[in-house]
């Protein structure tokens, strides 16, 4: 488990990221954050099997690590909340905060350490995050006790190789990879997932190949040097819920 050092040094990273952006947008070098758009379209793609209407109008669903807006804000159903350990400075920025919607509550605080009672949410959202987490089995151990029975937990991370994971797991111990303290590859996520008590009803993982030659291909030379290497980094989805516990033997 990642140190509190090497978790507040990926905390100074992603501040940093989001700076950046809310410069961009505020000097209008920079779109309205769509990303955030697409990625709620493409989790809707994947939950369609999963979910229908009717679990659509009383659903309660949380989004950990949703950054300044969130893919929940592009959600027409449910009642929405946000966490995120970095929510008084998203809060405190004109560019990011006013692009906010209005229904959604948005929180601070961290995965490890949820401040909602036991099953209080039917979907718990964690997309591009558990890799940036200080204790990763902290926080799917609080997802478990948040969500509802029959809850869904929608993941999706960046992953490797495994010759990439070992480059990747020495750049990020080294800090040369200062936002991702945790590294995963296909197997060792889904093993994570089941080792803290969720089974997977549905995945997906985007393709290696294209990943590396549209960074061989990229004018960023950080990019490049990723395709080169087998760190280019691809990404596992999955749709999961919660392995309930047994009653006596």
């Amino acid at each position: 488990m990642p140190t509190f050092k090497r978790w507040l040094t990926a905390q100074e990273y992603e501040r940093s990221y989001w700076e950046k952006t809310a410069n961009r947008i505020a000097t209008r070098a920079s779109g309205q954050l769509n990303w955030y758009a697409w990625r709620g379209t493409e989790m809707e793609k994947r939950l369609a099997n999963h979910l229908d209407e009717d679990w659509k109008s009383t659903a309660k669903v949380l989004e950990i690590g949703s950054g300044p807006i969130g893919i929940v804000s592009f959600l027409r159903w449910g009642e929405r909340y946000t966490i995120d350990p970095l929510e008084d400075f998203y809060l405190s920025n004109p560019a990011l905060s006013h692009l906010r919607e209005a229904t959604v509550h948005y929180g601070q605080g961290v995965g490890e350490a949820l401040p909602f009672e036991d099953a209080s949410f039917s979907l718990v959202i964690l997309d591009n995050v558990i890799d940036h987490v200080k204790n990763a089995e902290g926080v799917l151990k609080e997802i478990h006790r948040v969500l509802y029975e029959d809850g869904l937990l929608y993941l999706a991370v960046n992953i490797h190789t495994r010759w990439g994971a070992v480059l990747h797991t020495a750049l990020s111990r080294l800090n040369i990879d200062k936002g991702h303290p945790y590294t995963f590859t296909v197997m060792s996520i889904k093993k994570f997932l089941l080792k803290n008590r969720f089974s997977i009803l549905s995945e997906e993982i985007s393709d290696y190949y294209t990943a590396k030659e549209k960074d061989r291909n990229s004018s960023s030379l950080k990019d490049k040097i990723k395709g080169h290497t087998g760190l280019s980094e691809f990404i596992y989805y999955a749709v999961a819920t919660k392995i309930k516990e047994k009653i006596g033997k």
